[in-house]
């Protein structure tokens, strides 16, 4: 199995408190992975890291070049990001926002293409969202925009997408629509959730953070047993199958 990223022996401190403890961890290529753990195990700092929104060298590795090395245009060009809060001009259309997915292919002081409208609006089909084309921000619900910024990321057409908590402000629905989508793109996504049947349903493998270090790492069928849940998050779970999937509850 390739490994699309790597993050080697990386530590992150703020005062006197350790957010990252040694991370070392690797993503397979081509498979989606959950980052899963308690609030403030580190999750949402180390996918900033992942996402180049802070800096580190010799750290992350993308297909095996230190991504220190990789500029914003050129990193653009293969990973999307979608953080847990994004600002956006409420004035914009779906539409307008959608197409910044194209951001990176565009040429300086062009317009953007036929092309890329054509792949905005294929995204916004994927996404479910492609009667929401006119509308604009203002007039959308949080769960409606969460929608828009996941269209967004699949018009970039990336190689890997990032995605911190994506699931937050969608009905299950929506929830299970997402999932399926990213399953059906085929390519490496990284994504953290605090859904646990999500991961453990969708997930090719999963991540466990605690207190800033990666606890364990592997497929998701073995790693998301009851017990090792039941000692990250305090409560007591509870492990079914129905009709050939597997449900994680408390």
């Amino acid at each position: 199995m390739t490994n699309i990223m790597e993050v080697k022996n990386l530590s992150y401190v703020i005062g006197q408190k350790k957010i990252l403890d040694d991370v070392n961890v690797a993503f397979a290529e081509g498979k989606i992975t959950a980052i899963i753990g308690a609030n403030g195990s580190g999750k949402s700092t180390l996918m900033s890291f992942l996402g180049k929104t802070r800096d580190c060298y010799q750290n992350i590795f993308f297909h095996g070049r230190d991504i220190s090395e990789i500029s914003a245009q050129d990193y653009a060009l293969q990973v999307s990001v979608l953080p847990q809060h994004q600002k956006m001009i409420a004035d914009f259309h779906v539409e307008d926002v959608i197409v910044m997915g194209r951001f990176p292919y565009k040429k300086r002081f062009r317009d953007y293409t036929i092309e890329d409208y054509a792949i905005a609006q294929k995204a916004m089909k994927r996404a479910g969202i492609a009667e929401m084309a006119k509308r604009k921000l203002s007039q959308m619900s949080g769960g409606e925009i969460q929608r828009v910024l996941i269209a967004k990321a699949l018009a970039q057409k990336p190689e890997l997408i990032l995605m911190d908590e994506p699931t937050n402000h969608l009905d299950v629905k929506y929830k299970v629509a997402l999932m399926k989508t990213l399953q059906e793109y085929g390519k490496t996504v990284i994504v953290v959730l605090h859904d646990l049947s999500l991961a453990v349903q969708y997930c090719d493998n999963v991540v466990v953070m605690v207190n800033g270090r990666v606890l364990i790492q592997g497929n998701t069928q073995e790693v998301m047993q009851t017990d090792l849940l039941e000692e990250i998050f305090g409560v007591p779970f509870v492990r079914f199958e129905h009709k050939g999937r597997v449900y994680i509850n408390y």
